[in-house]
């Protein structure tokens, strides 16, 4: 028993006296031979020159050859640039995968907007055209005359002309017909003039103007109020409705491209912020001196949180 203990001890020692012999060749080889000493075994290895009794910079520095320099980012800067461009201040703190997701929300908001604006502006055109072929203003001022019973005398500057006339605005004088609106009691609206956004939503929105509607005939307006208006008169509302909704869904994606640049500024705010708080792990070997001229080497962790 007492052979077999003696011999695994021995082995143990051979083994540990070939790996020593091994890493002192190494460093023979190398011309960096091991001294025992640990101040000169650290400058030799990490090639420093001895001046003396190692400091604890000196330590420092050796196991510190790459220091951690993490870069910060300024927060304003980065909110800034996400406020002009979804994303871009997410690029400035190198967060790639965040400066992808708003600037792709961005562009694609941005196609979606040119879509829904460019089929409005299409209906649009299209319930003018529609307007300008099927309701005259010429009609609207004889209906008034014809049916309420009053009519000043000017106010259409051609009597002899059809009530189909083309270009009808042309030969009304509009101060007056506002005038004439004025004396009917039913009526709550004045004509806007023609061509503006007004003038083509009153048309097709209160029953007053429905008399001027090409298939209207003299309806009265007790049967106007009463919703009996003419088929053109609801064909155009519905025209104009068309256009609206698709306004109104190029407006909430506006309100989208709004909210992507707002929120990008923010989060490349605090991205930035969050970046800069960094906590730091260092190791070092200081020395402490015990007693007189008897130094100790203390292997020391530093936590360093930067803001």
């Amino acid at each position: 028993m007492l052979n077999k203990h003696f011999l695994c001890c021995l082995i143990l020692v051979s083994l540990i006296s070939i790996y020593g012999f091994g890493q002192n060749w190494n460093n023979i080889v190398n011309e960096k031979p091991i001294t025992g000493i640990l101040e000169s075994d650290l400058l030799m290895q990490f090639d420093c020159n001895y001046t003396g009794t190692l400091d604890s910079l000196q330590i420092a520095a050796i196991y510190d050859k790459q220091p951690s320099t993490g870069e910060k980012y300024s927060p304003l800067t980065a909110a800034l640039y996400s406020a002009v461009i979804p994303g871009a201040g997410q690029f400035y703190t190198k967060t790639y995968w965040k400066t992808a997701t708003f600037l792709g929300l961005e562009v694609a908001a941005w196609v979606l907007y040119a879509f829904y604006e460019s089929k409005a502006d299409k209906k649009t055109d299209e319930f003018e055209k529609f307007a300008d072929a099927h309701w005259s203003v010429v009609r609207y001022a004889r209906w008034i005359r014809d049916v309420c019973g009053y009519y000043y005398s000017g106010v259409i500057s051609d009597e002899s002309v059809p009530d189909d006339v083309a270009q009808p605005w042309n030969y009304v004088n509009w101060n007056l017909l506002n005038m004439m609106e004025d004396s009917v009691h039913e009526f709550s609206h004045n004509l806007a003039p023609y061509g503006t956004q007004q003038y083509y939503e009153m048309i097709g929105k209160y029953y007053q103007f429905g008399g001027g509607w090409d298939d209207a005939g003299y309806y009265k307006m007790s049967d106007l109020e009463r919703g009996n208006v003419s088929p053109n008169f609801l064909k155009y509302s519905r025209m104009r409705g068309d256009a609206n909704k698709l306004y109104n869904i190029a407006a909430t994606v506006s309100y989208v491209i709004v909210a992507n640049h707002l929120f990008s500024a923010l989060e490349a705010a605090w991205n930035a912020s969050r970046i800069n708080k960094k906590l730091q792990i260092e190791g070092h070997i200081l020395p402490r001196t015990i007693y007189r001229n008897i130094v100790e080497y203390v292997p020391t962790l530093k936590l360093k949180l930067t803001f």
